[in-house]
Formats: structure tokens, sequence, C-alpha cells
């Protein structure tokens, strides 16, 4: 066990990967951390909010953020956590490049 274990803490990893664009309706994302957990998430540049949706690009639930704000919107406490992780991802990869990006790998702590 390593000393991050017996502290009760873990790396947790998240990938992110482009799966579609379209300029109506944004992009999408599929996401998963730790092989435990996926899903799928939409950014509209236009207002830079990033969404939880299906693989289709349909927004589920009223759970959003925008870039800038540095809040979630309406979070559902069941999906709260792993939504914020993608979001952080994804936005901080953003910032870095300048533009959305095709795919994100992280490991936070």
């Amino acid at each position: 066990m390593t000393d991050l274990q017996e502290l009760g803490q873990m790396a947790a990893s998240v990938r992110i990967t482009k799966r579609d664009s379209d300029a109506d309706t944004g992009v999408v994302y599929d996401w998963v951390i730790d092989d435990s957990a996926s899903g799928h998430v939409l950014l509209r540049e236009d207002t830079e909010v990033i969404r939880p949706c299906t693989p289709s690009a349909v927004p589920v639930g009223n759970m959003m953020a925008r870039r800038g704000a540095g809040s979630v919107e309406n979070p559902d406490p069941a999906t709260r956590k792993d939504f914020v992780v993608v979001v952080a991802a994804l936005f901080e990869e953003w910032k870095r490049a300048g533009h959305p990006p095709e795919t994100v790998t992280r490991t936070y702590w």
C-alpha cells in the first residue's frame, strides 16, 4: 500500500476524447475516469458552456459549467464530482492550447 492509499487519498485519471463536432450543437466529448465512471459532455464554444449530454449531443439534466465563472450551476450530487473533474480538465486544456482540445489526459491526487 502506498502512502497516499494509507491516507485515504487516491489518484484519479481522466481521459477525454472529442467524439463529434457540429456548428449548431457544439462539440461532444466522451470521458472516462479510472475505467469506472464514464459519460459525455457537450461544449458550446459560442457560450463557453459545458453540459452533460447523450452521445448524440442531447443535454441531460440542468447541470452546467461556464468557462471563466468558476462554478457549477445546478449541481446534481450524484454526478457533480465526476462532472467537475471533466470540466476542469477541459477548461484547463482549452486555456493552455487556446482552443478546445481533441484529447485530454490528466491525473489528479
